[in-house]
């Protein structure tokens, strides 16, 4: 039969427990009429529509508990906003309460939460470069411009950058100038948040919603008034989660963070920076969206030890998206990814560094023809001529254009001897320079 109205003339009740009895119907308004209520039990029944606003005066887990839960008896569940617990038609209940760091951030659900996380994010990314970018203006300020922009640097900087970012995937596109490489590169990326926002919708904790993939994990037994609480994971599930998203995506979050750092770099002209910053911040943000889904989609449903694993494998295994698209790309035109990736930061090869040196050479020898028509048909002593070219700087420029090492020997190629004013030649005091495997003597 259905709940009767006159239980609203008890004043005095303080304790209401109706559950496991079958009651149809509505709930009587006029329960609202008893002041003092401290525990309220009515699932286990077949009420539907909305239980009314009840003046009850205990906020414990087991205090007021209903049939508002998914999956219900009914096309639309029983409404309780009030409810401190809601149970379904499996007998599985849940606390109706909103998460912890939802109730700290200011958040309704975890969507506005994953708003909120976004914005965190890139502002965070940005002050990273601001704080690295003043830092690189107050240690360079009184360095020249040809040292802070040093074309090994910049080499150093292309290998590195692609090596961070991944040279098996689509992500590397990030680094190019070309727009149909940049188009893949955020496809993929709208493609793996795409479904990682899946997992959060998913994880939402509205009991009234019934595709929530949210577990019930309480029982609320008919010879106890106390709810149970019947999750298997342990803190060594945890454990074992943490140990899963270290091994898997700590690699391209410092990997990213590097790339951010680089963009801060001064040593980089605007559209450089601006690659490496969104690389690097794209790269950070996918990473760690996928642990933040990965987090609240195991709180959500994850009951066991086994279960959180499998969870965060298959979670683990969108991350990979970029690494499968760009393997497709190889097999399908690896060319046409050549062709887009030729224009991107690459470090230059030996034969290129070498003839790099051969025009800064030739550039100074004429230089220095300029310092001997200068001196033409006068009488100039040739030490006091060396010193004088010493004094005046040509032979440090020569040094910091060329004076390039990375500690291996290899051949070695002798230039021709400088000639000085009077016809004498000065083959002495050799300046080296050394790259991979080869390496250039200049006689001055």
């Amino acid at each position: 039969g259905t709940i009767p109205a006159a239980i609203g003339l008890l004043s005095e009740l303080t304790h209401l427990r109706l559950a496991y009895n079958e009651f149809i119907g509505s709930m009587p308004t006029q329960l609202r009429n008893i002041p003092s209520l401290e525990l309220i039990q009515f699932h286990g029944n077949r009420i539907s529509g909305t239980i009314p606003t009840i003046n009850w005066m205990n906020e414990e887990d087991s205090s007021f508990i209903a049939d508002c839960g998914n999956p219900s008896d009914f096309e639309q569940s029983l409404e309780c906003k009030d409810c401190t617990m809601c149970c379904n038609q499996n007998g599985d209940c849940y606390p109706q309460v909103k998460p912890a760091i939802l109730d700290i951030v200011g958040a309704d659900n975890y969507a506005q939460l994953t708003i909120i996380w976004t914005a965190f994010l890139f502002c965070a990314f940005g002050a990273v470069v601001l704080t690295v970018y003043a830092f690189e203006k107050y240690r360079n300020f009184n360095l020249p411009e040809s040292t802070i922009r040093g074309s090994e640097m910049i080499r150093r900087d292309a290998k590195y950058s692609m090596s961070t970012i991944g040279d098996d995937s689509v992500y590397k596109f990030f680094l190019s100038k070309c727009w149909w490489g940049w188009t893949i590169a955020l496809g993929t990326i709208a493609v793996q948040s795409w479904m990682l926002f899946e997992f959060v919708k998913g994880a939402e904790i509205d009991l009234s919603n019934d595709t929530s993939h949210l577990v019930y994990t309480w029982k609320c037994p008919r010879d106890d008034v106390d709810c149970e609480f019947k999750s298997d994971l342990t803190g060594q599930g945890w454990m074992v989660f943490v140990i899963l998203m270290l091994a898997h995506l700590m690699k391209d979050i410092i990997n990213g963070s590097k790339l951010i750092v680089l963009s801060a770099k001064e040593r980089h002209d605007h559209h450089t920076r601006l690659r490496y910053f969104f690389g690097g911040s794209l790269l950070s943000f996918v990473t760690l969206f996928a642990l933040f889904a990965s987090t609240v989609y195991n709180k959500a449903i994850a009951t066991n030890n086994t279960e959180i694993i499998l969870n965060s494998v298959v979670i683990l295994f969108i991350n990979d998206i970029d690494e499968l698209f760009y393997e497709i790309l190889m097999i399908t035109n690896s060319s046409w990814v050549e062709e887009i990736m030729n224009d991107a930061p690459r470090p230059a090869d030996d034969e290129d560094f070498i003839q790099e040196l051969k025009d800064e050479i030739d550039e100074l020898r004429e230089k220095l023809q300029l310092l001997e028509q200068r001196f033409d048909g006068e009488d100039v002593d040739p030490d006091e001529w060396r010193k004088s070219k010493r004094s005046s700087g040509w032979r440090n420029e020569l040094s910091r254009a060329l004076s390039v090492k990375n500690g291996k020997k290899g051949k070695k190629r002798r230039l021709r001897p400088l000639q000085l004013p009077n016809g004498s030649e000065r083959s002495t005091s050799p300046l080296r320079i050394e790259n991979g495997t080869t390496s250039i003597s200049v006689y001055a």
